[in-house]
């Protein structure tokens, strides 16, 4: 439509310049019977050095200042949000496989087990031994309770033996001063003296090492009571492994093992993936900073379109692209795995825009032919963005009238008069759809 409306115009043009042109003053050119105007009588003519130049009529449109949208797409494939490939805890032969592929599952749901009879034993064993370190413990402190009161009753006894010991020295000694006994005499109640001090260290001894036994012997069987426990709880850890369970409500995408199968540790058993579903795409780095969480996009798979939102915040570019989500609501009827194309709204520029139409070059610059004063005028203009049919320019301000599809021949200070100008497009309307931005599945 604008290229047969630029040709109409360009023809009415050419046949007034034309008109002016061949025409002479008091005089008028007939086919047949009928006389035609002359061509003086052609609006806005103008006389210079006996010629007269009709107005030329052009499309025009008014500048406006607003930011540039194209539409970008890329591919988007549905996954899970949350992929688990279940490994086993322990190793041992797959007693039973409760479920199959394809099948849901809630969290904590039994999936796979393995054979726990030896697990069991071990459990029983464990127990035996942490029973055996308990007893050992309640012997212990027992012992070191009733020893405690006897060895200070045997201190006090010899402390106080000691104490008659030496009173007993005390007064022979006085008396074998005096010559009232014998050598022999003393030398025995020296002796006393000397056993009575031995006895007094050998009860304090044995007290001491009573009390040592209270806090490290004790402390060594409790010790011995907590490994025994530790040793428990793990077997019976080992024996709840040996029955695989779902780690979250979802769908099994695989099933590894069949019975009978020897399943080694850290052996994927299953593969499970959670029922809610997102879009993995990706755009290019140039694309991805201005987008956030929350942000829109559109999904379309199937020849329908749906409303998404993006799920996470741009990261650092892999292979080329930044990969991003979006979240896919329950209400759209998806399956796993499922592709198709994710379009994004991204602004390429803000400032002054005209249609394509109006841009002209020579050389190495581009202008358009603005309106001022009712004449063309050449404006030289730098291309800043450009989608679709729409341009981003410097050189014009808001208001300014650029002329469209300008015809052949118009020159800068020609006379020109705007016919069934256009209405100003709004800066959506300006959208390039379908642009590629070559990003694929992240």
């Amino acid at each position: 439509m604008v290229m047969k409306q630029a040709l109409l115009f360009t023809a009415l043009a050419a046949l007034l310049i034309f008109a002016g042109c061949s025409g002479q003053t008091g005089k008028a050119t007939s086919t047949g019977n009928q006389a035609a105007p002359a061509a003086s009588a052609a609006p806005g003519a103008g006389q210079a050095g006996g010629r007269r130049f009709a107005t030329i009529p052009v499309q025009a449109v008014t500048v406006i200042l607003a930011p540039l949208v194209t539409d970008n797409d890329t591919a988007g494939t549905v996954t899970a949000v949350t992929q688990s490939q279940v490994a086993a805890q322990v190793s041992g032969v797959v007693a039973k496989v409760f479920l199959n592929q394809g099948d849901r599952v809630t969290k904590g749901t039994p999936v796979v087990q393995i054979d726990d009879s030896t697990l069991k034993l071990a459990v029983r064993n464990a127990q035996s031994a942490l029973d055996n370190a308990n007893i050992n413990l309640a012997v212990g402190q027992q012992t070191t309770t009733e020893s405690g009161p006897k060895l200070t009753a045997q201190l006090e006894a010899a402390q106080n033996s000691l104490t008659s010991a030496q009173k007993n020295y005390d007064s022979q000694k006085a008396e074998y001063d005096l010559g009232g006994i014998s050598s022999s005499t003393l030398d025995n109640a020296r002796s006393q003296l000397e056993q009575a001090q031995a006895n007094v260290a050998a009860a304090q001894l044995a007290l001491d090492q009573n009390d040592q036994a209270a806090t490290q012997s004790i402390a060594q069987l409790k010790l011995a009571v907590d490994q025994a426990s530790n040793a428990l709880e793990l077997v019976q850890l080992n024996l709840q492994y040996a029955t695989i369970r779902a780690p979250f409500d979802g769908q099994l995408a695989a099933v590894n093992v069949t019975p009978g199968m020897y399943l080694g540790l850290n052996s994927v058993a299953f593969v499970v993936v959670s029922a809610d579903k997102q879009i993995n795409f990706s755009m290019p780095p140039a694309d991805a900073p201005g987008f956030k969480i929350g942000d829109p996009v559109i999904f379309t798979f199937a020849g329908k379109s749906y409303p998404v939102r993006i799920t996470q915040y741009p990261s650092a570019p892999i292979n080329g692209v930044v990969p991003l989500t979006a979240s896919v609501p329950s209400s759209i009827p998806v399956s796993y795995g499922t592709v198709g194309t994710i379009t994004y709204k991204l602004t390429i520029g803000t400032g002054p825009q005209i249609p394509l139409s109006a841009l002209q070059s020579r050389a190495d610059i581009n202008f358009v032919f603005a309106i001022q004063n009712g004449k063309a005028a050449e404006v030289q203009v730098i291309i800043v963005a450009e989608a679709g049919t729409t341009a981003v320019v410097q050189g014009l301000n808001a208001g300014d009238q650029v002329i469209l599809s300008p015809p052949p021949g118009l020159l800068a200070g020609s006379t020109v008069q705007v016919v069934a100008a256009p209405t100003a497009q709004a800066p959506a309307a300006t959208s390039q759809q379908g642009q590629k931005t070559g990003g694929g599945n992240p």
